[in-house]
């Protein structure tokens, strides 16, 4: 018996750590026009599937999607999506979105944007075009 528990706290922890070996990790920057996008979304589609992940852009125009995201390795679609919001000038004071990034960046079938992730750490930095 002694052995046995020996043995479970060696591999279990080794098992453990093998869990995530075969996940992609991805940062990169994303710009606009040439200038920081500080704001917004992005996403990673698998090409052949319903796997997401997705993160926020952050103000330096940073993102990163870490190994606990499960994100396999494979070929990937990328969505960005960025709105500004401002109080309508109407009855109620709702915010109205007004989108910053093209419209061909928002959806799965159109986007431009490709990765392919390999399994460890993967850099993309994104550049999207207003025209």
């Amino acid at each position: 018996m002694k052995a046995l528990l020996q043995l479970l706290f060696v591999a279990l922890p080794l098992g453990l750590c093998g869990c995530g070996a075969n996940v992609s990790t991805i940062s990169g920057k994303v710009t606009l026009d040439g200038k920081i996008l500080d704001k917004g979304d992005i996403g990673f589609h698998q090409a052949e599937g319903m796997i997401v992940s997705t993160t926020r852009i952050n103000s330096d125009g940073s993102y990163k999607i870490g190994a606990e995201a499960n994100t396999l390795p494979g070929n990937y679609k990328v969505v960005i999506i960025a709105n500004e919001f401002a109080i309508s000038k109407g009855p109620g004071n709702v915010l109205m979105p007004t989108r910053i990034t093209p419209l061909a960046y928002s959806n799965k079938e159109k986007t431009p944007l490709k990765a392919e992730l390999k399994a460890g750490s993967n850099e993309f930095n994104f550049d999207l075009k207003t025209k």
